[in-house]
């Protein structure tokens, strides 16, 4: 976690210079896991979850995102729901993320106006990777979310995203099959739900709103 906290300050570090399209925020929320052991049921065993993030503005609708964040993943074998062979032990584990998403909105959206252009849905894509339990697996988040500012440089929003992941062993569970294996249902997810908050950074160098 704190590496993926260094790697978030230097690279907002080093675009801090721009006029004032930067904003710092946290989230919090509630992890799930989608696999073998749950193959359908979104917010299943939610644990909390929550990180910081970055965010550059490009313009009025798009951003780009960078966003560290830590929860965890944990499920338990239902037979009721449907038969899996072999052992199937319940599973808890933590989890640290690092990801880069571009966020894009559905209607213009800036915290300097106000009442003005100061709602907007939103899409993210990316690319990221999850550290867990000492292995570190490339995912793919993806989700939607809401934004609103309520007062000037202020954002508070809430967002719900999935995560493609690459590996089939995060419930320590690995499907037994002779057949090739399919890149979309023989892996496991994890999803990430929750509120954030974010406040657009002060460039002492940018012009004053009042004269743009």
């Amino acid at each position: 976690m704190k590496f993926s906290l260094s790697i978030i300050l230097v690279l907002a570090a080093s675009i801090l210079y721009a006029q004032e399209k930067n904003d710092i925020g946290a989230f919090g929320g509630s992890s799930y896991y989608i696999g073998d052991y749950n193959l359908h049921t979104q917010f299943y065993q939610p644990s909390f979850a929550g990180g910081v993030h970055f965010r550059h503005n490009s313009s009025d609708l798009y951003s780009i995102r960078l966003s560290a964040m830590m929860g965890d993943i944990r499920g338990d074998y239902n037979p009721d729901n449907h038969f899996l062979p072999g052992n199937k032990p319940s599973f808890s584990k933590r989890m640290t993320q690092l990801e880069g998403v571009v966020e894009i909105g559905f209607l213009p959206f800036d915290t300097k106006q106000q009442r003005r252009n100061n709602f907007s849905p939103y899409v993210v894509l990316g690319i990221g990777g999850a550290y867990i339990e000492g292995e570190l697996l490339f995912q793919i988040p993806m989700g939607v979310g809401v934004k609103y500012s309520p007062m000037n440089r202020w954002t508070v929003g809430m967002e719900w995203r999935i995560h493609k992941t690459f590996n089939d062993n995060l419930d320590g569970y690995v499907n037994i099959s002779n057949s090739p294996r399919s890149i979309i249902h023989n892996n496991d997810w994890f999803g990430i739900a929750g509120l954030f908050v974010s406040y657009r950074l002060v460039n002492q160098g940018a012009i004053c709103p009042a004269y743009e």
